[in-house]
């Protein structure tokens, strides 16, 4: 399947949209470090109808956050096994298997990967995982994958215009999308 036929993408969290660091304070609190390009991106892919969901092996208030202010409804954390979820929202959310975009960095990666249509592995992702998927970006791990991904599946279904017809107006942008 194409990325012009994408209307879903899933992503991972640690290693994907983080360079997979977490900070642990004294106090045992954690905080993720995120590129805010990733999630403008996700905005981008929002407000032309592709849908968005996060998965994660780590549960982490920090995501569920940053999720809630960029409207990702669809957040599952703590997975074990993430092929389940995935299954799940596909079929909740009215999609077929080949509609679906999935990347990732590691091997709890590998069987969503195999799942969906399009299949992608962050730059400084696993060997094994980058062996199956179907594209890798040249963007490592939350340095901006996300962002590489959402303008390639914006250009291959020619909806990169819309985005930047905001920007070529002189009127201003929101900053909020």
């Amino acid at each position: 399947m194409a990325l012009k036929d994408i209307k879903l993408l899933i992503m991972d969290v640690d290693g994907v949209l983080t360079d997979g660091t977490i900070s642990v304070s004294s106090d045992g609190s954690e905080t993720k470090h995120f590129n805010v390009r990733d999630w403008t991106g996700i905005k981008y892919l929002q407000r032309v109808g592709i849908q968005t969901a996060l998965v994660s092996g780590n549960q982490s208030d920090a995501v569920t956050q940053r999720a809630e202010y960029v409207g990702i409804k669809e957040v599952h954390q703590g997975l074990k096994d993430k092929l389940p979820a995935v299954r799940d929202m596909i079929r909740r959310l009215g999609v077929k298997a080949e509609e679906v975009a999935y990347i990732g960095d590691d091997l709890t990666d590998i069987p969503p990967a195999r799942e969906v249509g399009f299949s992608v592995a962050v730059a400084d992702a696993h060997e094994e995982l980058k062996s199956c998927c179907d594209h890798v970006t040249e963007a490592t791990g939350g340095t901006g994958a996300v962002r590489e991904l959402a303008e390639t599946i914006l250009k291959a279904q020619d909806k990169w215009t819309v985005i930047m017809q905001r920007y070529r107006e002189k009127k201003g942008a929101d900053p909020s999308f």
